[in-house]
């Protein structure tokens, strides 16, 4: 067994079983870990990234993850770092046309730099093993439970556990591949960097263009999160690593309130972050081999601010299911046939209305035209947003 060197600098030996392990330490992972530990459970968190790290997002909690949030008592980790408050979303095309839609509920601002370490340090304090910087490289299970081989630059290792949930994200673990919904075959790339901010306005401006669309919101410490979703082409034209600024600069030229929010703002230096590929997946799939939250369940098109929601509500309805699992009042069957059953239920309509919504916006030509219909029929787009929401 390895040995490890605490502050004190006396070695001990690493703990090596759990009664769940979860693979990834984002916001769905680290609230999952903090959920099961919360009932009394050992449980070990595991992450190839180290934290805090800035992530390519679009950094909005809406008004269902809030809930969600207090659903699973982790509001107050929000609150306490001072996300900036949202009520608004106003839609812009590159033709210059502009919608604004009231939200139905507060939204909040907050990055993920904060908000993901945030969480793992609430789920630390709950007694939860956290391994960051380390990869998890094969899960295997036998009638005894699961074993999961980690690697990182000390070697290899192994854990063991009951169960293992997996939280990594849009790119599964080597064999987990085959048992995952396909994604549709349009790859974008995400780029993110925070500017500085010198108004309060409450809003999320959203601007489509042919190629992607960009997203500007207030975040925590006076700050913009100003995230992208491009195709691959668009990126490349657009100065790669660089298109953001770009991007700004041709949109204050055509939005005369984008032009008040940002021509002057500065960037933030080692905010800036990319990811590639992210591709839509608009079929939830909430079972490879072991269960699936957050973006291993399915990825809703960004702009519809609804990520964090459905990888936050995936945790709510997995952790009382594996609960169960893990008191023996539930078999491992039985899990699988009611989460699965309960992921496709709440996420499905979702999906699809996101995916539709993101291929008519971003074609520069039915934007417009979607967005002027809004403008004379406001109850409709609120009818549309409210299709792209999860519903409980």
């Amino acid at each position: 067994m390895p040995l490890l060197f605490p502050s004190n600098g006396r070695p001990r030996r690493m703990k090596t079983e759990f009664d769940a392990i979860v693979i990834g330490a984002g916001v769905a992972g680290s609230s999952m870990a903090y959920s099961m530990a919360k009932q009394g459970w050992q449980v070990a968190l595991i992450d190839k990234e180290m934290f805090p790290r800035h992530k390519a997002c679009g950094e909005f909690l809406s008004p269902e993850s809030l809930g969600t949030l207090r659903a699973l008592e982790l509001d107050g980790v929000v609150a306490s770092y001072e996300p900036s408050l949202i009520t608004t979303v106003r839609l812009h095309t590159e033709r210059g046309v502009s919608l604004a839609i009231p939200l139905a509920g507060p939204a909040m601002g907050l990055s993920r730099h904060v908000l993901d370490a945030g969480i793992q340090q609430a789920a630390q304090r709950k007694g939860v093993s956290v391994y960051i910087g380390r990869t998890a490289t094969n899960v295997t299970n036998n009638s005894n439970g699961h074993h999961v081989e980690l690697s990182s630059k000390d070697g290899k290792s192994q854990l063991y556990a009951r169960t293992v949930i997996a939280a990594w994200g849009r790119r599964p673990l080597h064999g987990f591949q085959a048992s995952r919904q396909k994604a549709n075959n349009r790859a974008f790339v995400g780029i993110k960097s925070h500017y500085s901010r010198s108004d309060s306005d409450p809003a999320v401006d959203l601007y489509f263009f042919q190629g992607g669309y960009i997203g500007i919101s207030p975040i925590e410490g006076g700050r913009l999160n100003v995230a992208a979703l491009l195709s691959n082409t668009a990126f490349k034209k657009l100065g790669g690593t660089d298109a953001i600024p770009t991007i700004l600069k041709r949109a204050i030229e055509r939005i005369p309130a984008l032009q008040r929010r940002i021509e002057h703002e500065i960037v933030v230096s080692g905010s800036q972050s990319a990811t590639f590929p992210v591709k839509i997946q608009p079929k939830p799939n909430g079972w490879s081999g072991i269960p699936c939250i957050g973006d291993a369940v399915a990825v809703i098109p960004p702009f519809c601010g609804d990520g964090m929601a459905m990888a936050l509500r995936s945790v709510e309805l997995c952790a009382p299911l594996a609960n169960s699992y893990l008191l023996g009042d539930c078999a491992y069957t039985k899990w699988r046939e009611v989460y699965t059953g309960l992921i496709r239920q709440q996420f499905s309509s979702t999906l699809r209305w996101g995916s539709l919504l993101e291929r008519l916006l971003s074609n520069s030509m039915l934007s417009s035209w979607l967005l002027r219909l809004g403008s004379i029929a406001p109850a409709t787009a609120e009818k549309l947003v409210r299709a792209t929401r999860l519903r409980g």
